[in-house]
């Protein structure tokens, strides 16, 4: 009885050794990479913000990139600080990719001259502010932040007035966020952003939301302005999956209604690189950080 005791107890050790090797050695479906905060600037730095390092620290992420040969590239937005000449300087090292580049547009992107603001998409090969892709039945949902924002339009333009009664509003209101680098999705990006994630959730597709402000922590002067309306959407599709954003340039991470809300470091930020390639997999998603950034396992 003994001996048939130790046969069962070894063959679900066995078992349970393979089970987990299996689990391992599992491949990823794809794999993408992240870079946040770039801000590159030809100037000395500020506090903690290194912005020359970056021309560096993104050859180091592209090199990175090209070698572990992933599917594409996202930034999640301020690829430059202020200048707009500063986008030929990273675009000729982002050049190098051999993988596709996609841009979240960020605050700092519009902080040019008036006269370059409208320039800012077709530089950033965007063509349009707001997209979606799909990669392997996922769906990839892409948000302007600065869509209804002062930084990103002109003054005197109608998004720039709405821009600004909503801020005052939220002055009046003490809203944290009430700042004005901040900003919002305008009523027709809020119309089509309900629209891709209706027809992906018909369609079964998984989604993760990209944009530049972050949703959480409650309280954050650095949220999208109708945070709450925002947040009240995209929980309400059990197909999104997580929501990723850059603009705080401190690692962060968030669990809400069965959501994952993760923020990325700044590139831009001190000596030490940040940057990121995601792994997706049918029912988890693995970050692997590399210098200041954080692993994660989102199940």
């Amino acid at each position: 009885m003994f001996r048939i005791y130790n046969y069962l107890l070894l063959w679900c050790l066995l078992f349970a050794g393979n089970k987990l090797f299996a689990q391992t050695t599992e491949k990823p479906l794809f794999r993408f990479g992240i870079i946040a905060d770039v801000q590159y600037a030809d100037r000395e730095n500020h506090n903690t913000r290194h912005y020359r390092a970056s021309l560096e620290k993104l050859s180091e992420a592209v090199a990175v990139f090209n070698k572990e040969k992933i599917k594409f590239v996202i930034s999640l937005g301020d690829f430059i600080n202020d200048n707009y000449n500063s986008f030929d300087t990273l675009t000729a090292i982002t050049n190098k990719l051999k993988m596709p580049l996609h841009h979240v547009v960020g605050n700092h992107d519009f902080d040019v001259s008036e006269n370059k603001k409208s320039q800012v998409l077709q530089t950033l090969k965007l063509k349009n502010d707001y997209y979606s892709l799909k990669k392997k039945n996922w769906k990839f949902i892409f948000l302007n932040g600065n869509d209804i924002s002062l930084i990103a339009n002109t003054a005197g333009s109608v998004e720039y007035k709405e821009a600004q009664e909503m801020l005052d509003q939220l002055k009046a209101e003490g809203a944290p966020s009430a700042k004005p680098w901040n900003g919002t999705l305008s009523r027709n990006q809020i119309n089509w952003l309900q629209q891709e994630l209706a027809n992906a959730q018909k369609k079964k597709q998984p989604v993760i939301v990209l944009c530049h402000f972050p949703l959480y922590p409650d309280g954050s002067a650095q949220t999208l302005w109708n945070v709450a309306e925002i947040r009240n959407l995209i929980e309400s599709y059990p197909n999104v999956k997580a929501y990723l954003n850059g603009h705080v340039h401190v690692s962060q991470y968030f669990h809400k209604n069965n959501l994952h809300y993760v923020t990325f470091k700044g590139m831009v930020e001190k000596d030490e690189n940040a940057f990121t390639i995601v792994s997706v997999f049918k029912d988890h998603l693995e970050i692997k950080g590399y210098g200041k950034e954080v692993d994660r396992i989102l199940k």
